[in-house]
């Protein structure tokens, strides 16, 4: 479940981005951008660990007996219940994930409606969804379970 006003919550994380804050690894990058949207999105704190560099962030990966960036993502995405949902059904507010040949073989990025937005070290960028390889429905599940308990223990 979304939280309140997620909409314009949202616009204020990416308006921020875009505006007032430079590229630094492990304060402002696309990963760090992705979990802001998904904290202001849902309420929750998906991933708290900290890195400062690419070294730092692919240690971290090693750490957590990950692969890579997007093993890390499928990851958190399970455990938080994001669904991966068809590209073509990408909504505002959706996590999606695009394969290129930078640092980390792929990014992700904020589904902002026909395009999602990506924070690299050259600035703020917009690709086409269509180009992008997973696509992660960004709900918290754990309300609408409690209340699929409610309605079970009150049938």
């Amino acid at each position: 479940m979304r939280v309140e006003n997620w909409d314009s919550k949202l616009q204020k994380v990416i308006s921020d981005t875009v505006n007032t804050e430079k590229f630094e690894y492990g304060k402002n990058d696309c990963v760090t951008f992705v979990l802001k949207c998904i904290e202001t999105i849902t309420g929750k704190k998906v991933f708290d660990y900290k890195w400062k560099s690419i070294k730092q962030g692919k240690e971290l990966v090693k750490k957590l007996k990950k692969k890579d960036l997007l093993d890390i993502a499928l990851h958190i995405a399970e455990e938080n219940n994001f669904k991966k949902i068809d590209i073509n059904f990408a909504q505002r507010g959706d996590i999606l994930y695009y394969k290129d040949e930078l640092e980390w073989d792929g990014t992700l990025g904020v589904c902002i409606g026909s395009n999602t937005m990506f924070n690299w070290k050259s600035g703020m960028n917009l690709i086409m969804n269509n180009k992008c390889k997973i696509c992660w429905r960004i709900e918290w599940k754990f309300i609408i379970e409690l209340y699929m308990i409610k309605i079970t223990i009150f049938c």
